[in-house]
């Protein structure tokens, strides 16, 4: 029961189809409960639309997070970054094709980066729980920021009030944060906590193990799963997506996901 697979698979597949990739960020976007709380984090930054702000999304994956980001601030630059050479060349191929020059994709490790006073957003979504040196990746971001720039970060928290999924977690370096960790690993690199969100509660957790999680556990069983598993999704989808609704737009007071907004200081 793993992400990767199912990751090379549609990767293969929205690899050269710029039409197929733009309906993939429709459906990672309808799915995915996380990017509800992060698009929703990201509207509420001060930029004006016609800003050239620089945004650096850390970890870019398939680029569903610089295609949002791109389409709200059209006039901006953006930096994403990935480790894996092969999300940076369909990357960059998809945004040549969609006529938007103003979005690169690099391969570079955010633990080695040496950008200064550079950027106003950066992203960091589901990017911090695969990195052991996370305190020298949080410096990085802070000196990468101007002063006064907003940090995202994504992270699954160690709160668990269930069953641990260790097939999950073995893919992390971290199982997640709690939240006066990352607060103290942010201020070290001074950049402080303004808002937190705690993200899958009650609702959100029933969502992801009926939907998601399940869909997961069956594609990765066979060749007839990856085949049954959407088919699984489609049907359950109306009562997953009540659920994250709910989850959405009730405050949790505990959850296993945190999304937060952190700001540099200006000394």
């Amino acid at each position: 029961m793993e992400y990767e697979p199912i990751k090379r698979l549609f990767g293969k597949f929205i690899q050269n189809h710029s039409l197929f990739r733009k309906t993939f960020y429709k459906l990672l976007g309808l799915l995915f409960l996380r990017e509800w709380y992060v698009k929703r984090t990201i509207r509420k930054m001060k930029f004006k639309r016609d800003a050239p702000v620089r945004i650096l999304d850390a970890g870019a994956g398939f680029g569903q997070y610089s295609y949002y980001c791109i389409k709200k601030y059209p006039r901006a630059f953006i930096l994403g970054l990935e480790i894996n050479s092969d999300h940076v060349e369909s990357g960059n191929r998809f945004f040549q094709s969609a006529g938007i020059d103003h979005v690169l994709f690099k391969t570079e490790d955010i633990t080695q980066i040496a950008y200064k006073n550079e950027f106003d957003l950066i992203l960091s979504i589901d990017t911090m729980e695969h990195i052991e040196h996370d305190d020298l990746v949080f410096r990085n971001f802070s000196r990468a920021l101007k002063p006064g720039g907003r940090l995202i970060i994504s992270t699954p928290s160690l709160y668990r009030k269930h069953r641990k999924d260790g097939a999950f977690v073995g893919e992390h370096f971290r199982e997640g944060y709690t939240v006066p960790d990352l607060r103290q690993k942010l201020d070290r690199a001074d950049i402080e906590i303004e808002q937190l969100t705690r993200t899958y509660g009650f609702w959100g957790d029933i969502a992801w193990r009926m939907g998601i999680r399940n869909t997961i556990k069956i594609m990765n069983h066979s060749f007839i799963g990856k085949i049954i598993g959407p088919l699984y999704l489609m049907l359950c989808f109306p009562i997953v997506w009540i659920f994250m609704v709910l989850d959405f737009i009730w405050p949790n007071r505990q959850g296993t996901g945190l999304v937060c907004t952190a700001v540099k200081g200006h000394s």
